[in-house]
């Protein structure tokens, strides 16, 4: 998977002195731009032909480019963008980070003729693995003008997740489908960092115009709830969003099935209330991204 170009970014008045310390600066943007590349290993292994257990792995990059947009209004000194990039270094760094994020193990059942005869149920229930790296608090090490990292691999956390997967034929080789998958994070790390409650729901339907080529659209929509570092609010946390995708798949020689998925963005909501931050005139460090284009390839292999 290949998510491109998602941006965030966020007003300061903060800069770091020469001795370290964190002084006042007129007001500038920080703008940052978050590409990531993502790998994901499954396997299934069926028990009979109804119970099965699944696991993925994924592996991911994430690269970070960072940069300081002066405001035409607040003009800055040589010195005070010297305090300003120092600042930002300590946030965002042009930077490329590489791991494990956490994995997911299940268990599943599959069934058919749950609502009319021949449609289909994937029921899962399971945990995530804590091998993604996770950080310290954030907020902490920023207020006492130290270098950290907003970007985890991980929680940290096993968090329960539940997913339900249904779909039919309409009509010859129409068809439709639809799931919903929650994660459910319900303590905190060892950093004092608890992750995001999340619901994942999708619709849409597949065509299938012979027996080697079929064609996918549907929407995607994601719930996150607030994550909390030691019962405080993460302000980058928070969304709702909506996506559109398309996609296409073909059954290569070897009866390997070959899709590709691209997935554009719609509409993002944050639940942060910015305007609340900013009532005693400060300008608080939040990076909430806002997603960009999407395209995922995926095959698989049965032996």
């Amino acid at each position: 998977m290949r998510w491109f170009d998602a941006q965030g970014g966020h007003f300061e008045t903060k800069g770091i002195s020469p001795d370290g310390e964190v002084i006042g600066v007129p007001r500038h943007r920080h703008q940052v731009t978050l590409n990531v590349f993502r790998v994901d290993v499954g396997l299934k292994y069926h028990l009979n032909s109804q119970w099965m257990v699944e696991a993925n792995i994924p592996y991911e990059t994430k690269t970070q480019e960072a940069t300081i947009e002066e405001l035409p209004k607040y003009p800055l000194t040589p010195l005070e963008l010297q305090a300003i990039e120092r600042n930002r270094d300590i946030h965002h760094r042009n930077e490329t980070y590489i791991g494990f994020a956490d994995s997911d193990i299940f268990l599943g059942y599959r069934t058919q003729g749950v609502l009319i005869e021949n449609d289909f149920l994937m029921a899962r229930i399971g945990t995530t693995i804590p091998f993604g790296k996770t950080e310290e608090d954030p907020w902490k090490l920023g207020d006492a003008g130290l270098e950290h990292l907003h970007i985890q691999f991980g929680t940290g956390t096993f968090n329960p997740i539940t997913d339900l997967h249904y779909s039919l034929r309409v009509y010859k080789g129409l068809g439709a489908n639809a799931s919903i998958r929650g994660k459910f994070p319900f303590y905190e790390n060892s950093k004092t960092y608890r992750g995001s409650r999340e619901l994942t729901y999708t619709g849409g339907l597949n065509y299938r115009l012979n027996n080697w080529l079929s064609l996918q659209a549907g929407y995607l929509g994601i719930y996150q709830s607030f994550a909390y570092w030691a019962g405080e609010v993460d302000k980058n946390t928070g969304l709702l969003f909506g996506m559109a995708s398309f996609g296409a798949s073909v059954r290569t020689p070897y009866n390997i099935p070959l899709s590709l998925t691209v997935t554009l963005p719609l509409h993002q909501e944050t639940l942060y209330d910015d305007s609340a931050a900013l009532r005693d005139g400060t300008y608080e460090e939040r990076d909430a991204f806002e997603f960009g284009p999407l395209v995922s390839l995926t095959t698989l292999y049965a032996f």
